[in-house]
């Protein structure tokens, strides 16, 4: 008997789940082998029996199986025969057995209801999950036969208020869904599409330049602030979209298309929209085969850092150089700053290769320390990027003393338009850097559209004048004011000044004039390898030109009549 029940729980592990599909496979098994044991036995009447006692043994266990499943079913039916014949007889249910059954009823209903709401609702906004959104696109688009609009809007900040607080962010985010719903009203089909994104249909019948402007009006109903206890958060808002049938013609590819026009290296105007921009197939194929190159170009070996020296003429010597990154690919060709810079920030390999920048100029820095050059400072850029990254600071700390050297030895430059993408989350990084005893500098200062009392809350130390300004400033009365202004409010603020992009003897002579003594540019020198850095510094000829501008004068003019 132990045998038999053995067997069949072997048996109902190999069967489908559920009541009726296993009622329904013991009921085949069990028609099934005996209808094989009798076609056996009569193709051979004198041969062995073994396969006939097996199926036979198969069939009373399919048997037995199937009075077992039944069990559940036929209660239930009995249950349900004696409410009819309780309801015949005018008399009320009263039976245990019934109220169990309306019980599990309901509790299964509700049950039911509860899943099909939890995958249909996202649980921290409440709105319709993607592909819910999607079969109400799909409806529409079924019957559009004019232009609609995929719209996207992004809480850009939000992994930074992660990064502060996970609990804050989730109440941010049902705060910024919540002034979305209002924000878009009845009758729009909407949704949270992604961890931080939402969509909004504006569908057949709706003109163009009004779904943009509408997106728009409700991008700025969601920048105001949010009060999270004490806590002030600014939602950083971005505006996507992608329009029907230009970019796309079904939900999917639509809600694609507005989120590549988010991933844009350019950043638009607060409030404005980016649409979705498909480039050209030899753009797009050229950019592909770049980032995969990129991708290896650390392992590779072909990355390399140049560095400019930076002149302080107060002093007569170098002070320090810009590590300046260089990409020569596997085709031995040297690949423009300006094209690898977009593609690190959009395929994510800013992290890796900002950091490995570092490691190569502090590892750099030591072998001119061992070589008597410990007074020298490098600067190395990092972008906003980066600054996102809660663990740059203690990444940074670990490379440092990894190479024996003082934080104090790296500088690191921002430049102002980063420094204002996201000023709350610039002031918080700049502070702990500035606590762990790293230079800071803001670059291409006079570039964006910040003031220098707003910059100033940000605790750095260096502001670097921007190119535009340098350029022909001794030939340009308006150049002249500006930096005039901007030398002497950093003197009152204690900051340094350094003027970057200087090409001419004029444009020293007149900065050094007007109280600038810190510059950096091809007047000087272009960037050098590390190896011909050191040398350049070291030649006596070279270090004559960072005398006085009087003497650096006479001898531009000697050099000119000669």
């Amino acid at each position: 008997m132990g045998a038999l029940a053995s067997s069949l729980q072997t048996m109902t592990r190999l069967l489908p789940r559920g009541v009726c599909a296993r009622a329904l496979a013991y009921a085949v098994l069990a028609s099934l082998f005996p209808l094989l044991a009798l076609l056996y036995v009569s193709a051979t009447p004198e041969g062995p029996r073994p396969l006939a006692a097996l199926a036979l043994g198969v069939t009373l266990l399919s048997f037995i199986g199937l009075v077992r499943s039944l069990r559940p079913i036929a209660a239930i039916a009995s249950m349900l025969d004696r409410q009819v014949r309780e309801q015949d007889s005018g008399r009320s249910p009263t039976s245990d057995d019934h109220r169990q059954i309306i019980a599990n009823f309901q509790i299964i209903t509700a049950r039911l209801e509860a899943l099909d709401k939890q995958a249909q609702r996202h649980p921290i906004s409440g709105l319709p999950r993607r592909e819910v959104f999607f079969e109400t696109v799909s409806q529409d688009l079924a019957f559009c036969a004019t232009p609609a609009l995929l719209g996207l809007v992004r809480l850009a900040n939000y992994d930074q208020i992660v990064a502060f607080d996970v609990d804050a962010a989730e109440r941010i985010l049902a705060a910024t869904a919540a002034r979305f719903t209002n924000a878009v009203g009845a009758g729009r089909p909407l949704a949270h599409v992604d961890r931080d994104c939402f969509a909004v249909w504006f569908g057949a019948g709706t003109d163009a330049k009004a779904a943009q402007a509408e997106l728009e009006a409700i991008g700025y109903a969601l920048m105001r602030d949010i009060q999270d206890n004490e806590a002030t958060v600014t939602p950083d808002i971005q505006l996507g979209a992608a329009l029907y049938p230009a970019d796309a013609d079904e939900p999917a590819n639509l809600l694609n298309r507005a989120f590549v026009s988010l991933a844009r290296p350019q950043r638009t105007a607060e409030g404005a929209i980016a649409f979705f921009a498909r480039p050209s197939p030899q753009v797009a194929r050229r950019r592909f085969s770049l980032e995969q190159d990129l991708r290896h170009a650390i392992r590779r070996n072909e990355l390399t850092l140049q560095y400019q020296p930076i002149v302080d003429l107060a002093m007569g010597r170098v002070v320090g150089a810009e590590a300046l990154l260089r990409w020569r690919n596997a085709s031995n060709v040297m690949i423009s700053p300006t094209q690898i810079v977009p593609i690190l920030e959009d395929s994510g390999l800013v992290h890796e290769i900002g950091l490995w920048t570092v490691n190569a100029a502090c590892r750099q820095l030591r072998e001119w320390g061992d070589a008597g050059h410990n007074d020298l400072k490098v600067a190395v850029n990092i972008s906003a990027h980066q600054l996102r990254d809660s663990s740059l600071v203690s990444a940074l700390k670990r490379m440092v003393a990894s190479h024996g050297l003082k934080p104090s030895q790296l500088e690191l430059e921002l430049t102002e338009t980063a420094a204002m993408e996201d000023a709350a989350r610039t002031h918080a990084m700049f502070e702990q850097l500035r606590a762990a005893g790293f230079s800071l500098a803001i670059d291409d200062f006079g570039s964006g559209y910040s003031s220098l009392a707003y910059l100033r809350r940000l605790p750095f130390q260096k502001l670097k004048i921007d190119r535009e300004f340098v350029s022909y400033v001794d030939q340009r009365a308006d150049s002249r004011t500006i930096c005039k202004a901007l030398i002497d409010l950093t003197a009152g603020l204690e900051l340094a000044v350094l003027a970057e992009g200087v090409e001419r003897f004029e444009e020293v002579e007149t900065l050094h004039a007007l109280g600038c003594s810190t510059f950096q540019g091809y007047f000087f020198s272009r960037p050098l390898v590390a190896g011909d850095f050191l040398k350049t510094i070291s030649d006596p000829e070279w270090t004559a030109r960072l005398g006085s501008p009087v003497r650096r004068q006479q001898e531009e003019l000697r050099r000119r009549l000669s």
